[in-house]
C-alpha cells in the first residue's frame, strides 16, 4: 500500500477532503505535517465546533476509520522513511503521472495550497510527478490532485 503525507496544509476543507479520499481508497494511515495547526486549533467554542464539523461532515466520518499521524519534524521523518519519497509538483521537469511507475511503500507528498513543498523537502525526494494540464488552467486544487494521484498509484499497483 502506498502512503501519503499532507505537507503543511493550509485549509481545513482541503485537508478534510484528502483524509476522506485516503480512507476511501483503503489507506489505514495518513501522515500530516500540521505546520498551520489545522488539527490543533485554539481551545475555544468556535474551534471545537470546527473540529467536530471536520470529523462528522467534511470527512463523512472517514476520520473515525483512519489513523492520523502528526509529523513534528518532516525532514527527519522523510530522511528516515524506508520507501521512496515522491513529490507532487507543478513542474513539467517531473515525470508525467501516466508515465510514473509506483511501488509498494511509496510515500507521496502533497504540499500546501499556496507554497507547495518546501525546498528542503524537495531536495530529499527520490522522484517527482505532475499531472499534465490539457486545458488552460495550470494546476488543480490539492484535494483534487490527491484523489487523481492516489487513484492512479493504486491502479498501477493492482
Amino acid at each position: 500500500m502506498i502512503n501519503a503525507i499532507l505537507y503543511a496544509p493550509e485549509y481545513r476543507p482541503n485537508m478534510s477532503s484528502m483524509i476522506r479520499s485516503a480512507e476511501f481508497y483503503g489507506m489505514k494511515k495518513i501522515y500530516i505535517y500540521d505546520k498551520n495547526n489545522l488539527l490543533s486549533p485554539p481551545n475555544n467554542k468556535t474551534s471545537r465546533a470546527d473540529m467536530n464539523h471536520l470529523a462528522r461532515v467534511w470527512t463523512a466520518g472517514a476520520i473515525n476509520h483512519i489513523e492520523i499521524e502528526i509529523i513534528k519534524d518532516p525532514i527527519t521523518f522523510l530522511k528516515n522513511y524506508k520507501g521512496r519519497k515522491i513529490a507532487t509538483l507543478v513542474n513539467e521537469e517531473s515525470t508525467e503521472l501516466n508515465q510514473f511507475k509506483f511501488q509498494e511503500n511509496d510515500l507521496i507528498l502533497f504540499g500546501s495550497e499556496k507554497e507547495g513543498l518546501e525546498q528542503d523537502a524537495i531536495e530529499i525526494m527520490d522522484a517527482s510527478v505532475y499531472i499534465p494540464a490539457i486545458g488552460h488552467t495550470p494546476c488543480l486544487n490539492v484535494a483534487v490532485t490527491f484523489g487523481v494521484i492516489v487513484h492512479q498509484a493504486l491502479r498501477a499497483l493492482a
